[in-house]
């Protein structure tokens, strides 16, 4: 079967162009495969860089309320909600008559863990000293809640609650949630360099933002 009829040439023969079926259905199947390779690659990426995208997401709303807290004089709180998902920034309202406002809601990524990776049985050590501060503890109800205080210092809800506003720092871990086992014994599983790490300094409210590169965290420049 021909899609194109033939035509006579100025020599007066009768000549035949165009694609046959057959022709056509390879060209759409090497379009399909090639179509295939590239999603394929596309998922790689993406699983590749979804630490990296939540860890900045966490990292800006960490900025945030830190300029807030300065510039507004009033305390801020971040909120990081593993179980649900979900990160705000609060303004705590605590001048005379305030309530607290919701600034900014985020959803955190069901593609990454924020779990303490474990590797060949220990906890993945956390950025080197003088960032050697202790893993975020989300507690039994998987939440976490970090007060940025007028000073730009932070502390902790207890800290907060109690008015003793002792600073405290924290190492927040970002891991794509297929190289993490988040059984009874957490393993990477291939996580190589996608894990991610963001320091949280409590004096000054300072952050880092930290890549694995399968042996040491190493300071991302940002």
């Amino acid at each position: 079967m021909v899609l194109r009829k033939g035509f006579s040439t100025p020599t007066g023969k009768n000549s035949q162009s165009g694609f046959s079926v057959i022709e056509l259905m390879v060209v759409v199947i090497v379009m399909m495969i090639m179509t295939g390779i590239i999603v394929f690659s596309f998922r790689g990426n993406k699983r590749a860089y979804v630490a990296d995208d939540e860890a900045t997401k966490v990292l800006s709303f960490f900025r945030e309320a830190y300029q807030r807290a300065l510039s507004q004089r009033q305390a801020q709180r971040i909120t990081i909600d593993r179980g649900n998902r979900i990160i705000k920034l609060t303004d705590m309202g605590l001048l005379p008559g305030g309530d607290e406002v919701i600034i900014n809601r985020g959803v955190i990524s069901t593609g990454v863990s924020l779990v303490q990776p474990v590797v060949s049985g220990s906890p993945l050590a956390v950025p080197p000293a003088p960032y050697n501060y202790a893993s975020a503890d989300f507690g039994t109800g998987e939440s976490i809640d970090v007060y940025f205080l007028a000073d730009g210092s932070v502390t902790t809800a207890a800290g907060f609650n109690n008015s003793s506003f002792a600073p405290a720092s924290f190492t927040f871990f970002f891991a794509p949630s297929t190289a993490v086992n988040t059984s009874a014994t957490q393993t990477t599983a291939n996580a190589g360099n996608l894990i991610r790490a963001v320091t949280l300094f409590g004096p000054t409210g300072s952050t880092k933002l930290w890549r694995f590169d399968s042996t040491k965290f190493i300071w991302e420049i940002n």
